[in-house]
């Protein structure tokens, strides 16, 4: 058998039903579905114990409500095949899914597949989900170092590297078995997160498909859209478990960096709720490397520039003699074209741009226009949210 695909039910019996029988329509054949009845009071186990009488390949176990992280670790414990997967009780499949994950897992020995979908409101309204920004082959020795360094948190586009979702994934069994037996059971938020990434650490090749073919169903009951005080606790608690799992590869990979920033999504969100403050995305300006009332020239006028100098003009902490930009001076009379610095009396040039590789073509660009490179400041920008 090739594949397991575990599905913690509670309290889903209105869409129980539309979620089996996506699995059991799949044109993939050789799986097994374990059912695990966490519980419920609302008739979902008579469901399951229906399906598990009609297909001989589906498995239930009922136990006592003990969470979604407790109902995946009892269906894995009996699990019997080579890959595995989850699903959540009221979201659904495209027949073809696993026929995909299976083929790039087994044919290109992959220990971990992924995919992206949709997320749906009601069943009705329908909104792609982008799975990464890391879509490609991943092996070790070659370029798992890139995928690792990023999945959190990916710099270069400010957004996570991969959705931890593990609906649209297929994982080899043994990595795991590394992981699921000590997913701290309090984990009611994040639990994905919880398993997946630390499942990359272990494995040795990673694929990620440009498909699409999940169906996330957002319910107004949803847990994961409910927000209240406990929020914070939930987020803690899944931030001290994954720091722990990541302090021994984070100097390789600057995971706890990355988690943070991961766990601030949450966060932020939560802030937006709960509070009715809306967060507006800012760039750091780079303070430290740049002294109190001195005369500085901006060089950018896009996003990173904007936000630079909002806050010097806000926070009058330096002197902006001149705001320059290579091509949008032309039609802002605001900004100078960099063949100006010459004329300009200034102690540093604040390099507000995103990309390390277009700040550096920059930096030629200056020294080749007799500026002394000691008087030029690039930092990677820092995004931050403030009220």
């Amino acid at each position: 058998m090739k594949l397991s695909v575990i599905v913690p039910v509670y309290n889903t019996v209105q869409y129980l039903k539309q979620c089996i029988e996506s699995i059991v329509s799949q044109t993939y054949k050789d799986m097994e579905i374990i059912l695990v009845d966490d519980g419920s009071t609302d008739g979902s186990g008579e469901v399951c114990d229906y399906y598990a009488e009609k297909f001989d390949y589906i498995r239930v176990i009922h136990q006592k409500n003990g969470g979604n992280v407790a109902a995946r670790k009892s269906g894995f414990q009996v699990a019997e095949g080579e890959y595995v997967t989850f699903m959540d009780s009221d979201d659904w499949l495209s027949e073809d899914m696993y026929a995909i994950l299976m083929k790039e897992a087994i044919d290109g020995k992959r220990d971990i597949v992924s995919m992206g979908g949709y997320i749906t409101f009601d069943g009705k309204r329908y909104c792609n989900v982008k799975d990464a920004t890391t879509v490609g082959s991943y092996v070790k020795g070659i370029n798992l170092d890139i995928f690792l360094s990023k999945m959190l948190y990916d710099e270069d586009k400010g957004t996570r590297g991969i959705n931890p979702s593990l609906g649209g994934k297929v994982i080899k069994k043994d990595i795991l078995a590394a992981v699921m037996e000590n997913v701290d059971s309090r984990i009611e938020l994040g639990g994905d997160a919880a398993v997946f990434y630390p499942c990359c650490l272990y494995a040795e090749s990673i694929c990620v498909i440009d498909e699409y073919k999940y169906y996330y169903r957002i319910r107004k009951e949803s847990v994961c859209r409910s927000y209240n005080v406990s929020y914070f606790n939930k987020v803690y608690i899944l931030y001290k478990y994954l720091e722990e799992k990541f302090q021994k590869e984070d100097k390789k990979y600057n995971l706890i960096k990355q988690l943070r920033k991961y766990v601030w999504c949450f966060l932020s969100t939560q802030i937006e709720q709960v509070f009715s403050l809306e967060l507006k995305k800012v760039y750091l300006f780079p303070y430290k490397s740049v002294e109190k009332d001195s005369k500085i020239i901006l060089y950018g006028a896009g996003k990173v520039g904007q936000s630079y100098h909002e806050q010097i003009k806000k926070s009058g902490y330096c002197d902006i003699v001149a705001w320059v930009d290579k091509e949008a001076y032309k039609n802002d009379k605001n900004l100078i074209s960099p063949n100006q610095i010459a004329e300009l009396e200034y102690s540093k040039i604040v390099i507000a741009i995103k990309s390390k590789k277009c700040a550096e073509e920059i930096i030629c660009n200056l020294i080749d226009l007799g500026i002394d490179e000691g008087k030029i400041v690039w930092e990677a920008p820092v995004q931050m949210s403030v009220i």
